[in-house]
């Protein structure tokens, strides 16, 4: 394993702790950046958690109601959500890709923009 840019929070999972891991290991990252950091890897364990708790169900995609009508089953709607914050907090991390030459999305975007616009 690479050595670490930043110490992985105590309060993580083992999800969010690879993750961490993953991005601390190639990043030195800003306090704002390492808050978006810890967001994305708790969302990551809760994610996880809700992965397992839906498996251990058998994976059900219809769930009773309040008033006993077949509605999909709520932990989709969790995974679903915190998918979805996990992605918007890596987002905010702005991180390049594996783009060649250093290029980063920032750059990528810049030069799309420029295309579009017949520039």
């Amino acid at each position: 394993m690479s050595k670490l840019n930043h110490p992985v929070p105590a309060s993580l999972g083992k999800a969010g702790k690879a993750l961490w891991s993953d991005v601390a290991a190639k990043y030195t990252l800003r306090p704002d950046e390492l808050r978006a950091l810890e967001d994305a890897c708790a969302a990551s364990d809760m994610l996880a958690e809700f992965e397992k708790a839906w498996r251990d169900l058998g994976r059900p995609y219809m769930s009773k109601g309040s008033m006993g009508q077949e509605v999909e089953h709520p932990l989709i709607g969790s995974i679903d959500k915190q998918r979805k914050a996990r992605q918007a907090f890596l987002a905010k991390l702005e991180l390049p890709d594996d783009a060649p030459a250093g290029e980063s999305n920032q750059q990528r975007g810049a030069a799309q923009q420029r295309w579009k616009h017949g520039a």
